[in-house]
């Protein structure tokens, strides 16, 4: 195991960041800029399909203004379309951009010779709906930088709850498609990859990239200092699941823990 900094986001593995930046149903929005800042540990697979993990040092973010911009883990988006349904139900949408994570062959021994991908990032839009504790949502997300690094689609639903005026719970479902420029990226292997790695070459399609649970606490040390935990299990499937990097080199089962302290304002 080995451990390094990185700019990722701690709490964005337990739900997806769209969600995360959801106005909590039973608080007022505050005008101008509010939210928190924070630093977590993490502990996540060395890379997507792999079986060893990595620690991480990550920064932990979650700022709006007002209720119309946010920025939340690594994406940053606007609400730009709001509504109320009869039944009570807050709609938003809005454009939405993204940090996509890079991979680094030096990152796990399975990876040796496969290259490295870069950074990217995504460009896409969002709808929401929150209904009361509930909540779904839509991402849609394509890569503009760095080549056709492909594109996604992602789904989440969510319920929260005040267990006390100290701590907040989160549950969250999330499932992802990735189109086939993305899964060739991160999962299949090409002739020249091939040849410098010894893995068979792979082709992988479009389809669900994964399925995934994950759970939040959050808990109010004082007026301005907060706690958090957060577990998320996903599992990949398709193409993405019978990669040899996955199948053969890694696992098809992911788990991401965290824990980490909060300035909120």
């Amino acid at each position: 195991m080995k451990s390094i900094l990185t700019t990722s986001t701690a709490a964005a593995g337990v739900s997806l960041q769209l969600l995360a930046a959801s106005v909590a149903a039973d608080e007022a929005t505050p005008a101008g800029w509010h939210g928190g800042i924070g630093l977590g540990a993490e502990m996540r697979p060395a890379y997507e399909g792999a079986k060893d993990k990595t620690t991480r040092l990550t920064p932990n973010v979650d700022l709006r203004y007002g209720d119309t911009l946010f920025f939340a883990g690594r994406a940053a988006g606007a609400n730009l379309l709001q509504f109320t349904t009869t039944q009570g139900g807050v709609v938003t949408a809005g454009p939405l951009l993204a940090l996509r994570r890079s991979r680094d062959e030096g990152d796990s021994a399975a990876l040796t010779g496969l290259g490295n991908i870069d950074r990217s990032l995504d460009a896409g839009g969002f709808v929401r709906l929150r209904l009361n504790h509930w909540q779904a949502g839509v991402d849609v997300r394509k890569a503009v930088a760095n080549g056709d690094g492909g594109a996604t689609v992602n789904f989440s639903a969510g319920y929260d709850a005040s267990i006390s005026r100290q701590l907040r719970l989160r549950a969250n479902l999330d499932a992802s498609w990735a189109s086939a420029a993305y899964m060739h990226t991160f999962f299949g292997i090409d002739a020249a990859q091939s040849a410098n790695s010894g893995i068979p070459q792979y082709q992988a399609g479009a389809g669900f990239k994964h399925v995934g649970i994950g759970f939040m606490a959050n808990y109010a040390i004082d007026r301005d200092w907060g706690g958090f935990a957060a577990l998320r299990y996903k599992r990949l499937v398709g193409d993405a699941a019978a990669s040899p990097i996955v199948a053969n080199l890694g696992s098809s089962g992911q788990a991401i823990a965290s824990v980490g302290i909060q300035y909120r304002f």
